[in-house]
């Protein structure tokens, strides 16, 4: 009897943690709290859901890019997708670097870039910034503040 109280639960678990992968697979990285500007507010939302779609595949569904991505390439020899969460060296470019890179790749800042970052022209310039807006939102607080004080013309 306990035998198989115990193999209903580990399946039951199983089957929860299946669920609730498949439900949140595609979905937003990170609870976005309501923000007093509504304007931000949607362009975050926004954000999260053309990450999901357009950056997640590589750059991870946490953000958390690959552990390795500073250390080594992969095996076609291209560098690994760095980390977006404010762990990596995103937040020490500028928003037109990062927009740049986003929207046409590595390319244009070296010609001869011929790794997986070849960036998406299809996605509008609002769309790019509502991506860059909830990569922000993802960064830790101080991150944000010292990026701000960075950025700040």
């Amino acid at each position: 009897m306990k035998k198989i109280l115990l193999i209903f639960v580990v399946v039951l678990l199983l089957a929860l943690g299946g669920f609730f992968y498949f439900m949140t697979k595609g979905q937003p990285v990170a609870e976005i709290k309501q923000i007093d500007d509504e304007v931000l507010y949607a362009q975050i939302q926004l954000g999260s859901q053309l990450y999901a779609t357009n950056c997640a595949s590589c750059h991870g569904e946490q953000l958390q890019g690959n552990p390795k991505w500073n250390i080594t390439t992969d095996e076609d020899g291209d560098n690994l997708p760095p980390p977006l969460n404010g762990t990596g060296h995103t937040w020490h470019h500028s928003p037109e670097q990062l927009f740049n890179i986003i929207k046409y790749g590595l390319k244009i800042y070296n010609e001869g870039y011929k790794g997986k970052m070849q960036g998406n022209p299809d996605l509008s310039d609002e769309d790019v910034w509502s991506i860059l807006a909830y990569i922000k939102y993802v960064w830790p607080e101080s991150i944000r503040q010292k990026y701000d004080s960075m950025t700040k013309h």
